[in-house]
């Protein structure tokens, strides 16, 4: 979706207050939109965060949340139960409240993560898209540069067989299996784990490259490094200040330690998918 079609998606959902202030907004300025039971409704840009004067009550929280959903909150439970939904164009969006019997119940806060794309974004990182790992905070343009890298890999004049691992929905967005945004000509794979997903394309699709993001425990670094053994190259990210502050992870530093990353690229902390750092497989800096 274009910014004047996520307008029109999810505007109808909002007051007219609210409905005004999206339209004072540039494409690609908004980056969140957050609404709490009783409290004002926030929109988060790169910059700041602004709170609006609308202060639903916990029953209009829900109404939104049904709206945003499309009707459909109750029959896609095994979503809700993880705490999000994706939406339409591959928003995403973030559930809280009461948990009873393993079910969102009485909903208080949502967070609508606008999705967007940045066609070209990763530019600078493709001739290192060789078992590269991307380190940043959250809300850097980890997701959307793996994103880009996914789309360019696979539409290149001399394309790779890419897989694409979105085991939370991030990534491509699919809905009903069809993902809402543009990852090129990837085979995704959602809703199931890193160890499943590698075992899976490995043994299904024959990737040449596998990109999936949040890199976090043994399990998943394990599934990684089993599918460079079959000659997959990886592409990944994980939430980090610094290389040194990864590297004192245990499950990182086996992945570092044998040097299975060609490259390791640290993103600024103001966000918008720029390059801080990039480092060789042993850590010295190719751009400071």
């Amino acid at each position: 979706m274009n910014w004047e079609e996520t307008k029109a998606f999810l505007s109808p959902c909002f007051p007219p207050s609210i409905r005004d202030e999206m339209e004072l907004l540039l494409p690609g300025e908004l980056r969140e939109i957050r609404v709490r039971a009783q409290r004002p409704t926030v929109f988060c840009t790169a910059s700041r965060s602004v709170a609006l004067d609308w202060h639903p009550d916990q029953r209009q929280v829900e109404t939104l949340v049904e709206a945003l959903s499309e009707h459909s909150l109750y029959a896609r439970s095994d979503e809700t139960r993880q705490g999000y939904i994706t939406l339409r164009g591959g928003h995403r969006m973030g559930l809280c409240g009461q948990v009873m019997s393993q079910s969102l119940k009485d909903i208080g806060s949502v967070c609508i993560r606008i999705a967007c794309a940045w066609p070209g974004c990763a530019d600078e990182l493709l001739p290192h898209a060789e078992n590269l790992l991307i380190i940043g905070a959250p809300g850097t343009g980890k997701t959307t540069l793996l994103r880009d890298i996914a789309r360019q890999l696979s539409t290149a004049r001399q394309a790779r067989q890419v897989a694409l691992i979105d085991h939370r929905g991030e990534l491509a967005a699919c809905v009903h299996g069809v993902p809402q945004l543009d990852v090129g000509e990837c085979d995704v794979l959602c809703g199931c784990t890193k160890p499943e997903a590698v075992a899976w394309l490995v043994r299904s699709m024959a990737p040449q490259a596998i990109i999936t993001d949040e890199l976090s425990g043994a399990e998943d670094a394990a599934a990684l490094l089993d599918a460079m053994a079959c000659g997959c190259s990886i592409v990944t990210s994980c939430h980090g200040a610094s290389l040194t502050e990864v590297a004192n992870r245990p499950a990182m530093a086996a992945l570092m330690a044998r040097r299975a990353f060609h490259h390791y690229a640290l993103l600024h902390p103001e966000g918008g998918g720029r390059i801080a750092a990039l480092y060789d497989r042993a850590g010295s800096p190719i751009k400071p």
